[in-house]
């Protein structure tokens, strides 16, 4: 149980910072860069950071479990 909690407090640290970024967004009515024509690339890159995050950290809780069993 304590392996569960501290793995979902993890994913919630690593995602905490991009729901800042998201929030902040769309905020004063003026366009977030200059000239008006942006390529946004935050919200797809940031999911994709995120997922990796997620995967790596169930791949690597999936092996510490193992390490234990074997013991």
């Amino acid at each position: 149980m304590n392996n569960v909690i501290r793995f979902c407090l993890v994913v919630t640290l690593c995602a905490a910072p991009f729901a800042g970024v998201v929030m902040a967004t769309g905020v004063g009515g003026s366009p977030p860069c200059w000239p008006p024509p942006c390529i946004p690339i935050d919200g797809g890159l940031s999911l994709l950071v995120a997922a990796g995050a997620v995967l790596g950290g169930k791949k690597a809780f999936d092996m510490r479990r193992s390490r234990k069993d074997a013991i």
